[in-house]
């Protein structure tokens, strides 16, 4: 790989990363514009879907295809939208309430300790890699990180704007 290329991949990594950062915030405020959660998961949701359908039109790939039958496909392939959307969804409840830096710091070190095992185990889809020494202290150093960033709890309580949206469907009082 050419070092252009490896500095494009790293270049759109971080953006990626700075917009994943920001994803809850927005989303956050969507949910409480709308009043549920669920209702801006489907908005975020259906604009993204809306971005992927115009930019596979412009580039003569729509409509999507499969090259192999659909019965072939292991059954966790379909899974990929359901995380997102678990995912999204949650952001907008947890994000606004522990903030963006411990939000994040919790995805991130989850998605290290499960990637070193899908790439160690060679799962859903990943072409095996042994989970090294070196490899295994990064994902230690990641549980570190997040362990630092969550010691200072500063910066107060929960703006009331927030504590005041509940986050879910009130629980039904059972008749007597």
């Amino acid at each position: 790989m050419s070092r252009w290329m490896y500095l494009l991949i790293v270049c759109t990594a971080l953006i990626g990363g700075a917009g994943l950062a920001a994803q809850p915030g927005v989303n956050s405020t969507l949910s409480r514009k709308m009043g549920h959660p669920l209702h801006a998961a489907i908005v975020s949701f259906g604009t993204g879907l809306l971005v992927l359908v115009v930019i596979a039109i412009f580039s003569g790939r729509f409509p999507p295809r499969f090259t192999d039958s659909v019965a072939s496909l292991p059954w966790w392939a379909w899974l990929g939208g359901s995380i997102g959307a678990f995912l999204v969804t949650m952001s907008m409840i947890f994000a606004p309430r522990i903030g963006a830096l411990q939000w994040i710091a919790l995805i991130v070190t989850g998605q290290a300790i499960a990637s070193l095992l899908l790439d160690h185990y060679g799962l859903a889809g990943f072409h095996q890699r042994s989970a090294s020494g070196i490899r295994v202290l990064g994902a230690i150093l990641l549980v570190a990180g997040l362990i630092l960033s969550s010691l200072e709890r500063g910066g107060g309580s929960v703006p009331e704007e927030i504590a005041e949206t509940a986050p879910v469907d009130p629980p039904v009082e059972a008749e007597r």
